[in-house]
């Protein structure tokens, strides 16, 4: 099998010839110990343009984000190609600079740029929609608008790259719930939740939408496989009530994987967290695919494979914050092989980091890889 139909195999919940190997969005920290670092980084670009154009360089900037980030993700899915991925994913930021230490987005948000060894890294900082009447009057993104850089995008390197690795697309920051409460802030989303829930749903529908856009967009452009980014718990659980998800999110999710569906294709939901208390709503909305499954925030693969196993693809469990960063490459193996024995059997599992941040060392990352392709043949056993 090649590594499409390999993951296709896998959305099915079938056996292939393999487990394969799944990686989010590479950090350009990652990216750049792989390919080498560029000739310019985006600091000093930055710095060009406050030289070239000082009273108008954030508007400048933001002219060429779209060729930039279009540049970022080219390099990303060339590190993945590297590193021997069978899928990744892409998905641009819709970001406006305000300055050279912070940005915008049409949802209202605010994010600092912080400096990740020369490559911008957008933190986000604050919500601007600080009540209804705010939204109200709130210069709303445009979703057609957006649709078409996402289309031109999608298209530029899925084109490039679909014959070397299976190319996922994501709304990464965009997702119905993170883009919603990230734009009013937790303490005011908590107070709108409880106390004008209809808001919340609406704001929901809003995005929801939106995203729908974006998906049938990037179907358009070739892609077989949507990944929903969402971020819904902390390590303790859902950051929503279970019962308010189900009230306010299920019907989003629906509309979100039918989209995906009746274009032919997958829907993945990436979240990071523990949500063992909502893997039947998860199921139940229609997901082909759960992303992250964290060992550190409590997620436990085997409940997981028993509960929901022959119902939905399973992704990740493979720790970032130190088998990825610091494990040694025993310690790599271990936890990967411990993955595959447990979620691997039957189909339906692919290997995958639970995130990506800048300490994740690319090596580790290969050692992951090669494990996978050692030990996750199947019949599960017989590799190597």
């Amino acid at each position: 099998m090649d590594f499409r139909e390999r993951v296709l195999t896998a959305l099915e919940i079938e056996e292939s010839d393999r487990v394969p190997t799944h990686i989010i969005a590479l950090d350009a920290n990652n990216v750049d110990k792989v390919l080498g670092k560029p000739e310019i980084n985006d600091f000093q670009l930055v710095e060009l343009m406050k030289q070239q154009y000082p009273d108008n360089y954030a508007e400048k900037l933001t002219e060429g984000l779209a060729a930039l980030e279009t540049e970022i993700f080219s390099r990303i899915v060339e590190a993945s190609i590297k590193l021997g991925f069978d899928a990744t994913q892409i998905g641009i930021v819709p970001l406006t600079f305000r300055n050279d230490k912070e940005f915008i987005d049409p949802w209202g948000r605010i994010w600092e740029i912080r400096n990740n060894e020369g490559n911008i890294f957008p933190f986000y900082r604050e919500g601007l929609i600080t009540s209804p009447e705010v939204w109200e009057e709130w210069n709303k993104p445009d979703a057609e608008t957006l649709a078409e850089e996402w289309h031109e995008f999608t298209s530029e390197i899925y084109n490039k790259y679909k014959d070397k690795i299976f190319v996922m697309g994501t709304n990464d920051f965009l997702g119905v719930f993170e883009s919603t409460w990230q734009s009013m802030g937790i303490v005011e989303f908590s107070r709108q939740l409880l106390k004008n829930p209809s808001y919340i749903q609406k704001r929901f529908e809003f995005q929801t939408d939106l995203i729908c856009e974006l998906i049938k967009a990037s179907f358009d452009a070739g892609v077989e496989v949507w990944t929903d980014s969402e971020d819904l718990a902390y390590k303790s659980g859902t950051m929503m009530r279970p019962e308010d998800m189900r009230k306010l999110l299920l019907p989003c999710f629906k509309k979100l994987t039918k989209t995906a569906h009746d274009h032919g294709g997958k829907c993945i939901l990436h979240s990071d967290g523990n949500l063992m208390g909502v893997l039947d709503l998860i199921v139940e909305a229609g997901f082909d695919g759960l992303h992250s499954l964290d060992p550190v925030a409590g997620m436990d693969l085997a409940k997981i494979k028993q509960q929901v196993g022959n119902k939905i693809c399973l992704l990740g469990n493979i720790d970032v914050e130190y088998i990825l960063s610091k494990g040694s490459q025993k310690e790599v193996e271990a936890a990967v092989k411990k993955a595959i024995e447990i979620a691997g059997p039957g189909g339906g599992y692919m290997v995958s980091s639970t995130n990506i941040h800048p300490a994740v060392r690319p090596e580790n990352l290969r050692w992951m890889v090669e494990t996978t392709k050692k030990y996750g043949v199947y019949p599960i056993g017989r590799g190597g």
